[in-house]
């Protein structure tokens, strides 16, 4: 039984992960290419080597978070979780505060892992198939080292075992964490302009945001909100007029124009890279 829970699992994460990612490739670079010109971020389209490159990897992560999926499942089965079933037994109200209390956790996970996976030595060895291209595509949502998405994946048992949560509200997460992962590595910035205005909105990380962490290997670490990265200062803010600027150049400069920071290592090309950690 746990066989089938983990290939329908792994078919699942598949296809969510093909349907926003190919479904925000579609609209941005093929039906709105040309009317969208002032939205696009990267300095141009991704190569479809580099987007092969990306599904590749996406594969295997779908895979290993089907396996981490199917053992919560199992685990859901024989009690062991905090997962319930009955809607009614903490409401509505609680349903919608674990929502974003599943954000907070995976938010802060995210982050001290994904600044342990900046080290040179996890990002050698693992970390640099997601960065495989400082202007990557939509389809880089879920292109990890398989170690790395083994990773990425542990943020659910913390969350099935410490957070009582309701199907419903789960699946309705990984949905938001998928969109939002492939928004933020889509190359356009969807978001309107009062998102880099607004005092609050301006905490929810965009496709600006994120597009400077992976031009540069530094900065803007988290994966939903600035909080992390303003308290720990790595954050480094882009609007969506400055980032057009920011990722176009060899180095990040501050709101003025000025340089900022040191000079920084751009990553291998997918043409100079083999599948890491796999090859023979």
């Amino acid at each position: 039984m746990i066989l089938i829970n983990f290939l329908l699992l792994s078919l699942i994460v598949f296809l969510r992960y093909l349907l926003f990612a190919g479904g925000l490739y579609l609209l941005c670079y093929v039906w709105k290419r040309k009317s969208w010109q002032s939205k696009r971020i990267s300095p141009k389209p991704p190569s479809k080597e580099l987007m092969k490159y990306e599904f590749k990897y996406s594969v295997l992560s779908s895979i290993i978070f089907g396996a981490v999926g199917a053992w919560i499942y199992d685990a859901w089965e024989k009690g062991y979780t905090l997962v319930y079933s009955d809607f009614s037994k903490y409401g509505f109200i609680y349903a919608l505060l674990s929502l974003f209390l599943m954000m907070l956790i995976h938010d802060t996970y995210f982050y001290w892992t994904h600044r342990l996976l900046h080290l040179p030595w996890f990002y050698k060895k693992w970390h640099r198939v997601h960065h495989s291209s400082p202007h990557p595509s939509p389809w880089a949502a879920f292109c990890f080292h398989p170690i790395e998405a083994f990773i990425e994946s542990l943020y659910m048992p913390i969350i099935a075992f410490m957070v009582p949560s309701h199907p419903v509200v789960i699946v309705t997460f990984l949905m938001l964490m998928t969109v939002l992962g492939v928004v933020n590595h889509l190359g356009y910035e969807l978001y309107p302009k009062v998102f880099h205005r607004n005092r609050l909105l301006k905490t929810i990380i965009s496709a600006s945001n994120h597009s400077v962490h992976h031009r540069f290997n530094k900065f803007n670490y988290a994966l939903y909100f600035t909080w992390w990265d303003s308290l720990l200062q790595t954050e480094y803010f882009a609007s969506d007029v400055i980032s057009n600027k920011i990722i176009r150049s060899d180095h990040p400069v501050d709101q003025t124009g000025q340089p900022f920071g040191e000079q920084v290592e751009l990553p291998e090309t997918p043409s100079s890279m083999t599948w890491v950690g796999l090859q023979p």
